[in-house]
């Protein structure tokens, strides 16, 4: 049985937020019509302008009711847990997710490492998936609060296949983003020939979470096997989001990581469809650029304008940009990882 709490915060007093509640509300969507989790195990938190919700005492709450539910069932159990919000890197493995109230309340955050252990503590999962879209920068007046309770204290004998994604690394910034059509002919899924991707909205939303929701529909798919596990989801994290980020002239690198064997989750299955281009090159610069392939070949030569873009379907491997009229400029090299993942690349 599967099992989630997912938690959205905008209306930060002093600090608001545009995307976090959108994505929230994205990524419940899409566990309720693709990742296996039945309505009535969901439990979403988001934040609006009329009250105090998403404070901490109920999340509590929420999670000690589906630990209970889920303790009783003999069957495999998942649990998502997604935040999108504020965040405060405590430490390289703790990161604190700041609640309604803060910075008001300086401390008004809870503990995103305390409360991975009371879900893996908890006797109750097979499975835990945690998925953070917030900052990271360090605070050394931020703690983040632990759970109620015996979070600590180990109960029965299961212990939990892990997987963690950060969408920054420590220390650094998690960003939201002007989501803008990423096809030439503003046709949603024109470059999939599929349904419209998450990432091709008109709305500010976080960069990670519209990643990770395409990532989960298919993009991680690199081998085109019609399975999404953790190890999948986890190299297409490291090899791709960082370009993706790059779409959007912002400097972001996610992370992934896995305990007790947690690469061999499997996340979902999806359809099995082609890109008809998986590499997409931006140029920021009037010029005539020759692209090489992996053996030095020559695969396209033009004259460019500053934002032009050129789209190419590209075998997996390493490739070169050169300029041919600026010879004191270095060539961009970059490595395109699947036929089926798409890539961006500026030059």
């Amino acid at each position: 049985m599967n099992y989630a709490i997912v938690i959205g915060i905008d209306h930060y007093e002093k600090k608001p937020l545009s995307g976090a509640v959108a994505d929230a509300k994205a990524f419940a969507d899409w566990l309720e019509t693709k990742g296996g989790v039945q309505k009535e195990n969901l439990k979403l938190f988001v934040s609006n302008s009329e009250d105090m919700l998403v404070s901490g005492p109920e999340i509590d709450i929420a999670i000690d009711t589906i630990n209970r539910a889920a303790r009783n069932n003999s069957e495999t159990n998942r649990l998502y847990f997604y935040f999108s919000g504020h965040g405060i890197g405590v430490t390289f493995d703790n990161t604190a997710l700041c609640l309604r109230l803060w910075p008001a309340l300086i401390n008004h955050c809870i503990s995103g490492l305390d409360y991975r252990t009371w879900f893996t503590n908890a006797g109750a999962f097979d499975e835990v998936l945690i998925f953070f879209d917030c900052c990271r920068e360090h605070d050394t007046l931020i703690k983040g609060n632990s759970p109620a309770g015996s979070w600590n204290l180990p109960i029965g004998n299961r212990n939990p296949k892990v997987l963690i994604c950060n969408s920054t690394a420590y220390g650094k910034l998690s960003y939201e983003v002007i989501l803008d059509p990423v096809n030439e002919n503003n046709s949603p899924g024109a470059a999939t020939g599929g349904p419209a991707k998450e990432s091709e909205s008109d709305k500010k939303r976080g960069a990670f979470t519209t990643f990770l929701i395409d990532s989960l529909n298919g993009d991680a798919d690199s081998d085109g096997t019609g399975q999404i596990t953790a190890l999948a989801l986890k190299d297409h994290i490291r090899n791709n989001f960082k370009s993706h980020a790059e779409k959007f002239k912002k400097t972001q690198d996610a992370s992934a990581d896995t305990l007790n064997g947690g690469d061999q989750i499997l996340i979902c299955t999806v359809p099995v469809v082609l890109p008809q281009f998986n590499c997409e090159i931006t140029f920021e610069r009037n010029s005539n650029i020759t692209l090489y392939g992996p053996n030095l070949e020559d695969l396209w030569t033009g004259d460019v304008v500053d934002g032009q873009v050129l789209q190419r379907n590209l075998d997996k491997g390493f490739y070169q940009l050169k300029d041919n009229r600026d010879t004191t400029l270095p060539p961009k090299n970059f490595t395109n990882y699947s036929p089926k993942t798409i890539s961006y690349e500026r030059f």
